[in-house]
C-alpha cells in the first residue's frame, strides 16, 4: 500500500509541474550563461557595435561599398561555432540560439528558453551595454514584445540558423507563448 501511496503522491506532484507553465523566476546560472551565450555571438560575428569598438569578426564581409560581400550561411554558421565552442553547457537543454539571416549575412542573435527556462529570452544588444539580460517572452515591456517578433519571424523564415539544430526550436511552448 505505501509504495501506491508514494506512486500517487509523485504523479500528482508531476501534474502540477507539468500544469505550472513556463518558471516565473529563471535561474541565474541559465540567465547568466544566455546572456554570455547571446554577447559571444555578436562578438564574433561583428554584429551590434563591436566593429566600432575594434574587435575583429571572424566574418570576411569584404571592404567599404562596392567591394562588401555577402556572408554565406555556412560561413556564419562555422563562425558562430567558434564562440560556441567555449562551452556553453546549458545550450540545447535549457535553451537554443537563432540567428536570422538576410540576404548580405546574419542580421541578430537571440536565445530561447527551453526546459526549465521556457518563456524565457534574450536578445542581442548594443556592445556598449555590457550584457543583454533574459526577458519573458510574454512580458508587456517593449525589449519582450520585440523578442517575440523576432522569435515568430525566425521560425518562419527557413534561412535563420538555429544552435544545436533547427529542430525542437519552434515547436515548443515558448513559441506558443510568443504568439
Amino acid at each position: 500500500m505505501a509504495p501506491m501511496l508514494v506512486m500517487i503522491a509523485w504523479m500528482l506532484w508531476a501534474a502540477a509541474e507539468a500544469a505550472a507553465g513556463p518558471v516565473a523566476k529563471l535561474p541565474v546560472p541559465v540567465a547568466k550563461e544566455m546572456a554570455a551565450a547571446v554577447l559571444a555571438l555578436n562578438r564574433v560575428l561583428g554584429l551590434e557595435s563591436w566593429p566600432a569598438l575594434g574587435v575583429q569578426s571572424c566574418l570576411d564581409r569584404g571592404g567599404l561599398e562596392a567591394t562588401a560581400k555577402d556572408v554565406s550561411a555556412e560561413d556564419t554558421k562555422k563562425c558562430a561555432e567558434t564562440a560556441l565552442d567555449a562551452g556553453f553547457p546549458e545550450l540545447g537543454k535549457s535553451y537554443v540560439i537563432g540567428i536570422p539571416m538576410a540576404g548580405i549575412g546574419p542580421v541578430t542573435v537571440f536565445a530561447i528558453g527551453q526546459g526549465q527556462a521556457e518563456g524565457w529570452g534574450a536578445y542581442s544588444c548594443d556592445a556598449t551595454r555590457g550584457k543583454c539580460p533574459p526577458t519573458k517572452l510574454n512580458g508587456p515591456s517593449k525589449q519582450a514584445k520585440r523578442l517575440a517578433d523576432r522569435y515568430r519571424r525566425a521560425c518562419a523564415d527557413s534561412a535563420t540558423i538555429w544552435f544545436p539544430a533547427r529542430e525542437g526550436a519552434c515547436g515548443t511552448g515558448s513559441a506558443q507563448e510568443a504568439k
